[in-house]
């Protein structure tokens, strides 16, 4: 009787609790996101550089063209951002050089759009925007590589 009794309180006081302080959708939005990267068939591109991080100069007005670089173990990958009118445009580069299949992800995992690299590990890929995308790279003879998630 006192578990039934405890169950019931319990769940009057969650539904209590999601009324009064819910949860904010960004922290469920990066408690998804850490646990979608939990992969065993690939390696994280961890971000090294992100100019959007970088202070805003005075009197500059509007977006520009973001940059960001990532790197694992064996592979750095750069690429450009060039947000247009209802497009978003990445212009990238992996080194070392290689052909590649590189996919933009959203957040539920969901390829949203793809690339081919060149031989020298330049691609161009245009998408519609997502509010978060990560980059997974994949290369003949070479582990998957997924870079940290950029929020958009």
């Amino acid at each position: 009787m006192a578990d039934e009794t405890n169950d019931v309180l319990e769940g009057e006081l969650r539904r209590l609790l999601q009324r009064v302080d819910p949860v904010p959708p960004e922290v469920t939005a990066a408690g998804r996101a850490a646990i979608g990267w939990r992969r065993l068939d690939a390696d994280l591109a961890e971000l090294l550089a992100d100019s959007a991080l970088d202070p805003e100069p005075v009197g500059v007005r509007g977006r520009g063209v973001r940059t960001s670089r990532y790197s694992s173990g064996e592979l750095e990958i750069d690429v450009e951002i060039h947000y247009e009118d209802d497009r978003m445009r990445l212009v990238g580069q992996l080194d070392p050089g290689s052909p590649a299949t590189v996919e933009v992800q959203d957040e539920d995992g969901v390829v949203t759009a793809m690339a081919t690299a060149d031989d020298l590990g330049r691609f161009r890929v245009e998408f519609y925007p997502v509010s978060r995308a990560r980059l997974r790279v994949i290369r003949e003879g070479s582990p998957v590589v997924e870079s940290s998630w950029l929020a958009l």
